[in-house]
């Protein structure tokens, strides 16, 4: 009788600590952490230079993988970083809430990183192609990653040219 009831008490604490485990990550937080952006020119350059620093590097990453000396998995693992880094930019350009006069610049610029997300994105999908050995219509990737490239790179000028 007493094992048995030891058991229920471990049951029922082991229940209540799951319970508890799941309402903390189920229930929203409450999230007071934000930034003020004082200078947007600054601001954007800021993120600006964080994007080309990560496009140097991955297009490094790429051209190492096409010759064989970056293996795909590596390349993917280091292109999947990269995109959760982008997006982190995307996320800082929304919530840096610019004023009207730097809105249109801050847009066109956060469509720009869209963009180069989606590349990186379409050189994962190149990257598994390599990888298991089907380079059939590599062609058609390598068109469609320079056609983002391009869009990336004409959303970045026109966020350029719509400063103030």
């Amino acid at each position: 009788m007493a094992r048995k009831r030891g058991i229920v008490i471990t049951i029922v604490i082991l229940a209540a600590i799951t319970g508890v485990s799941f309402a903390t990550w189920l229930i929203p937080q409450k999230e007071d952490s934000s930034f003020v952006v004082v200078d947007f020119k600054e601001h954007l350059e800021s993120i600006q230079t964080r994007q080309k620093a990560i496009a140097n590097e991955m297009e490094t990453d790429f051209q190492g993988m096409r010759v064989g000396t970056v293996l795909p998995e590596n390349f993917i693992m280091k292109a999947k970083a990269s995109t959760s880094q982008i997006n982190a930019l995307i996320i800082e350009l929304v919530e840096s809430k610019a004023p009207k006069e730097w809105h249109e610049s801050y847009l066109n610029y956060g469509q720009s990183l869209k963009s180069y997300n989606s590349y990186l994105l379409e050189t994962m999908i190149l990257a598994n192609k390599i990888k298991e050995g089907n380079s059939s219509d590599i062609k058609e990737n390598l068109e469609r990653l320079d056609a983002l490239k391009k869009e990336s790179d004409v959303f970045a000028l026109k966020s350029d040219e719509t400063r103030p």
